[in-house]
């Protein structure tokens, strides 16, 4: 009897359909490092490329009952994964909220007798603090405090849920704070 990791793949697909989920950790193991390769190159190179075979695969799993010839679930996943890494592609083309310059963002800045007294300098700092933050960081600070977008409409932006948009928030928030220190101290 021929062990599952030898078993031919429409053995393994009837396996997983009848409820055995090592044989579709048997598919998995037999053909990630193809998936992986179609996924970085079709995508691009990009840093996703775990993500997306990992997105590849789910997919797989969720539709094999769909899948016509079982021996030919190698080519069939392949195809998923082309699928998956064009809609990256795609999605990373049309996102039109990434910054596409390290250049500092200048901000008008006109104090009121209300506020603490900011300077120009404090301001410049900050926002060249918040161009060296991750490209997903620096994107939720822009939305929601220079955008004044709310938590829903940041969400949106960018792919989060809303819980996701304060959990990013609260780490590019820190991360800022951490870098204001250091260079707060400096100054006095």
């Amino acid at each position: 009897m021929l062990r599952k990791s030898e078993a031919p793949d429409v053995d393994l697909v009837a396996r997983v359909l009848a409820g055995d989920g090592d044989a579709f950790g048997c598919l998995y193991d037999r053909y990630a490092r193809l998936v992986r390769a179609v996924v970085h190159r079709v995508a691009g190179g990009s840093p996703s490329t775990s993500d997306l075979t990992q997105e590849s695969f789910l997919r797989a799993y969720r539709n094999l009952s769909r899948l016509r010839q079982p021996d030919r679930f190698g080519a069939w996943v392949v195809g998923i994964a082309r699928q998956v890494a064009r809609e990256h592609r795609r999605s990373m083309r049309r996102d039109r909220h990434r910054f596409v310059s390290d250049d500092v963002l200048h901000v008008a800045y006109q104090p009121d007798s209300n506020s603490a007294v900011q300077t120009e300098e404090e301001v410049t700092l900050l926002m060249r603090l918040i161009g060296e933050l991750p490209e997903r960081e620096r994107l939720v600070i822009h939305a929601f405090f220079l955008k004044e977008c709310s938590a829903d409409q940041a969400a949106q932006l960018l792919r989060l849920s809303r819980s996701g948009v304060y959990a990013l928030l609260e780490r590019a928030l820190a991360r800022l704070a951490a870098r204001i220190r250091p260079v707060a101290g400096k100054e006095a």
